[in-house]
């Protein structure tokens, strides 16, 4: 252990005794981050997110529930149906739903959210407030083309909403439950039978009264108003953005540093000294990693200096961080062999850095981008890291939330790092 940790000292007391290598790591990174996160976080509009809306029960528990998502995420156009129960609803003289005056129906609305004109579709059936008074369960059908996996606004404040709806009628029928189990083993039945609706009645109103008093478990962050502060999504997105791109640029240079110290002879005359190949490696791998981890600090701190609220888990944006810059060493390791010479080495740690950042969402949010689009940008593994960034940031998500993506980042990093280590040569010329 020793022996690597001195290993990658000496390789970053060499990393940054080279000017040069400042202005990658933290000049740049810090001036994009604030360009970017000052223009598109004070020129940047409120979001709105049509979902296609089939009230096909029409009454005031299901006027309810639509009140439920408007106050749990405001972004949310509910089209065409409003609180008020006319058939204008979310919709305006500018048709903002899009209908052009058409009626919605089932049909329209699927073909709506495949064309990717509706962000998802929630149906509330028939009989859904009878069902809620009975205790009884009932399906509210969600379709959306969003991956299960990825970040999707409207599922994760249809998700909570749903719990919290729910939760009073599971409490009375686990109630109602106990008390007909009890008049089955005991001999009360004749006295409890008149109590048990009275009694599961009350336990819903204590449970609704209870509910009413905890705060929305969806938190979702607009730029207009009198926000503490106005550029929160611009930097939401440009802090993780510009920060996972930098870290591969950085990381994937430790191909081409891995090649030159090959055609140097400086890996071979390691392989003389008394310590283990794996040390070597080992110590070579982790100067990059921790170069990646240090990157994404710096822009996180540049995130901190303005005032960006990142949620109330930062231990687990640390964690994505790690998992990313994990994923691009292996990978950094994996294409390390496939490389001929330092210059090819090197544009091709650019290309693949100017590639996969956008593609993944790191420019801009895969939610602006065809649903095509989406599925092809988590390829790249800046998708996975940006949706459990913008979980955590922006939807007040937490490790349930985000472990999707940890589990693919942390998978690929498993693959990667075991087809570097099988095909590396690192003590020939």
């Amino acid at each position: 252990m020793r022996a690597l940790l001195l290993i990658t000292l000496n390789d970053l007391r060499i990393f940054f005794k080279e000017r040069g290598n400042w202005l990658g790591i933290a000049v740049l990174p810090v001036m994009f981050t604030l360009i970017l996160g000052f223009t598109t976080g004070k020129n940047q509009q409120a979001t709105t997110v049509r979902v296609d809306v089939l009230d096909q029960d029409q009454t005031a528990l299901s006027a309810r529930f639509l009140d439920e998502l408007r106050k749990a995420n405001n972004t949310l156009a509910l089209c065409p149906m409003n609180h008020q129960g006319n058939n204008q609803g979310d919709n305006n003289a500018a048709d903002g739903c899009g209908l052009a005056k058409q009626p919605l129906t089932l049909a329209l609305a699927l073909t709506r959210v495949r064309a990717g004109d509706t962000g998802a579709v929630i149906v509330i059936p028939a009989g859904y407030a009878q069902a809620q008074a009975n205790f009884a369960q009932v399906q509210i059908d969600y379709y959306s083309t969003a991956a299960p996996a990825t970040s999707d606004p409207v599922r994760q404040t249809l998700d909570p909403v749903l719990q919290r709806i729910n939760s009073a009628a599971l409490t009375s029928r686990v109630a109602g439950a106990l008390l007909d189990n009890l008049s089955a083993q005991t001999p009360l039945a004749a006295w409890l039978a008149p109590l048990r609706d009275p009694f599961v009645r009350e336990i819903y109103t204590q449970t609704e009264t209870l509910l009413g008093q905890r705060p929305s478990a969806v938190r979702y962050v607009m730029t207009s108003g009198a926000q503490k502060n106005p550029n929160q999504a611009g930097f939401g997105q440009s802090v993780p953005g510009m920060g996972s791109m930098y870290v591969m640029f950085t990381v994937f240079g430790g191909v081409a540093a891995l090649l030159r110290e090959r055609q140097r002879w400086t890996l071979q005359r390691l392989g003389v000294l008394p310590i283990t190949r794996a040390q070597i490696l080992g110590g070579k791998l982790l100067t990059y990693f921790t170069l990646g981890m240090l990157q994404y600090l710096i822009v996180f701190g540049v995130g901190l200096a303005v005032g960006l609220d990142f949620g109330p888990h930062p231990f687990l944006l640390l964690c994505v961080m790690v998992a990313f810059v994990l994923c691009c060493t292996a990978l950094a390791l994996a294409l390390a062999p496939a490389m001929a010479t330092e210059g090819q080495a090197s544009a091709v740690a650019q290309l693949l850095a100017l590639s996969l950042a956008p593609l993944g969402g790191a420019w801009w949010p895969l939610e602006i981008v065809p649903t095509f689009m989406q599925r092809l940008g988590h390829l790249s593994p800046v998708a996975w890291a940006m949706d459990a960034f913008r979980s955590l940031i922006f939807y007040n998500g937490g490790l349930v939330t985000i472990l999707p993506a940890l589990g693919i980042l942390l998978g690929a990093a498993v693959v990667f790092f075991g087809l570097g280590v099988w095909r590396f040569r690192y003590l020939q010329g």
